[in-house]
């Protein structure tokens, strides 16, 4: 069986080549049509170049030294997207659809990369660095006099995409595939790094020279049949904010295989501001004192129908305090780990307890030392995850509820954003007359 490298240009490409959410192109698509081959969704990359600037003249300004304005730097290129949706082009079915897909990125990223990682072939092709500091130096600032561009080919992870299948895109058989891609706002994915939004209020990214590459196999004359099950694991997206010292989450999925669930939070007054990252995954905050406090997890239970599951215990707060050092349980990093990433393949994770400690506050400037802004190591890694199922076989949700009670410190009035992904088993049986999903 042979192969080929195909480069595919956007659909919805404006006449000078520039996408930008700022002028009026929030949507990023792309088309793989039907054709006589086996597409290997691994292979799949975006690659363009990256510009941010600090107005929007007509020659707008790039950032320069002394603008301070930065993007969450373990995302990276990451920042921008703010869903992923993948869809057979025969039906127009939508087989799987990640909203809130940057958040998703920060605690798999974490989980699945080691900091050599992020700073050797991430930092060249997805714009990672985990350090705050040369990620705005190398990234995002260009030189006086000049245009810093940032060329970037970047995978696409998601379940679809990872599943290890080849995907049959004869047009009797699964067809085409659509990416689509909801651009972030420009107020959600930059922001100043000194909490002032002085001389950038119009500050924005650009996206050029875009472009899709993958790799196809031909057919030979043992190509399988034009009818089959795709399996993955997709990925299903919800948001939600609590306020309480206990909060309780309680959601109808509807899904009959859940393999895992995680969580992760940030302050609701830090998304879509330049003056703070709506990015990072940190603590709750607000102790009553101040909103910009770090509280702790007293007691955490997952729920199933309204029963402690899969553990019948809590997780209590337990953190080791000797005077500079503020730790989560351990199994609370664990099971997050674990919910995120398969344990044969968490050889490589950047979670460390430089980066998962309650050693910070939320202001959100980088002159605080101790800022949320400057924690090292790649910035913030915290969540909730459980696991379910032994052996791959996944829980049923289809009649009861999946839940999470959180009893916390936060006792002032300071909302806090929820990010819940739950990840659960799907196929595509896919014929000449259509696709079908079964979750």
């Amino acid at each position: 069986m042979t192969s080929r490298y195909i480069e595919i240009r956007p659909d919805n490409i404006p006449a000078d080549g520039k996408i930008s959410f700022k002028n009026g192109f929030p949507v990023l698509s792309f088309t793989i049509s039907a054709q006589d081959g086996l597409l290997d969704p691994s292979t799949v990359r975006i690659v363009g170049e990256f510009n941010a600037y600090k107005d929007n003249l007509a020659t707008p300004t790039p950032l320069r030294d002394g603008d301070a304005v930065s993007m969450n730097n373990r995302l990276g290129i990451y920042n921008i997207i703010e869903s992923l949706t993948i869809k057979s082009q025969k039906s127009k079915m939508i087989c799987e659809s990640i909203r809130h897909y940057s958040k998703f990125m920060n605690s798999y990223l974490a989980c699945t990369s080691s900091l050599q990682d992020q700073m050797g072939h991430l930092g060249e092709t997805c714009l990672i660095m985990p350090n705050g500091e040369t990620f705005r130096k190398s990234v995002m600032e260009s030189p006086a006099g000049g245009t810093q561009t940032n060329s970037f080919s970047f995978h696409v992870p998601s379940g679809f995409m990872q599943s290890g299948n080849m995907v049959d895109l004869r047009q009797d058989a699964f067809g085409g595939v659509i990416l689509e891609f909801l651009l972030q706002p420009d107020s959600n994915v930059l922001f100043n790094t000194a909490g002032s939004t002085t001389g950038i209020g119009d500050a924005h990214y650009e996206l050029t020279n875009l472009r899709l590459t993958c790799e196809v196999s031909d057919l030979d004359d043992m190509a399988p049949k034009s009818q089959g099950v795709f399996e993955y694991n997709s990925i299903t997206s919800l948001y939600t904010s609590v306020n309480s010292t206990n909060a309780q989450i309680q959601y109808s999925l509807g899904l009959r295989n859940v393999l895992s669930a995680f969580m992760t939070f940030v302050p609701v007054s830090n998304i879509n501001t330049l003056t703070a990252d709506g990015q990072a995954t940190t603590y709750m905050s607000g102790d009553g004192s101040s909103n910009t406090t770090i509280v702790p997890f007293k007691k955490i239970q997952f729920l199933k129908g309204g029963a402690k599951y899969p553990a019948d215990f809590d997780y209590s707060n337990s953190f080791l305090v000797d005077g500079n050092t503020q730790l989560p349980d351990p199994q609370i990093i664990k099971t997050l780990v674990e919910s995120i990433n398969p344990e044969y393949t968490s050889d490589r994770v950047s979670i460390s307890p430089v980066n998962s400690n309650r050693l910070y506050n939320m202001i959100a400037t980088t002159g605080g030392e101790t800022s949320y802004l400057n924690i090292a190591e790649g910035g913030s890694v915290i969540g909730l995850g459980i696991k379910y199922g032994i052996g791959g076989a996944g829980e049923d949700f289809s009649t009861e509820q999946f839940g999470v009670s959180i009893e916390s410190d936060l006792l002032s009035d300071n909302p806090q954003g929820v990010y819940i992904f739950i990840k659960s088993r799907s196929q595509l049986v896919y014929s000449a007359n259509g696709v079908q999903l079964l979750q």
